[in-house]
């Protein structure tokens, strides 16, 4: 049985894939190597599925409310988003509590789900 992702609801495929994978690789990173690995793998993928709330709110008010002068207001959002994303990136590497590995295989969930999905309509289309 094929499932039909329609687009005005692939915003909410790619989170809900996400949360699932997400769910998915802090379990068995857990189980199967370690609970750094686990809190790694759940920390990446919680910093990644919130920076892509926040790009998607950017380009929503972007394109929706058109401000008055758009390419400020991305540039400072982003300056934002990347500065958050960088103290906390920070504060979990030297904390010693998380995995590198289980971190960068959580920061790549969206990645993964994009790439599965984008695999998936692929074949389905017969390509």
């Amino acid at each position: 049985m094929m499932i039909t992702i329609n687009e005005d609801k692939l915003f909410a495929v790619i989170i809900k894939g996400s949360l699932g994978l997400l769910v998915f690789l802090t379990l068995a990173g857990w189980l199967l190597f370690s609970p750094r690995v686990g809190l790694g793998a759940l920390a990446g993928g919680c910093i990644a599925i919130a920076n892509f709330f926040w790009i998607r709110n950017v380009l929503q008010r972007i394109l929706g409310q058109l401000p008055t002068n758009a390419s400020l207001y991305a540039q400072l959002r982003f300056i934002a988003r990347l500065s958050l994303t960088g103290l906390l990136l920070y504060f979990i590497i030297t904390s010693g509590w998380f995995s590198l590995g289980g971190l960068f295989v959580g920061l790549s969930v969206i990645v993964i789900n994009i790439i599965v999905l984008s695999l998936y309509s692929a074949l389905r289309a017969g390509g």
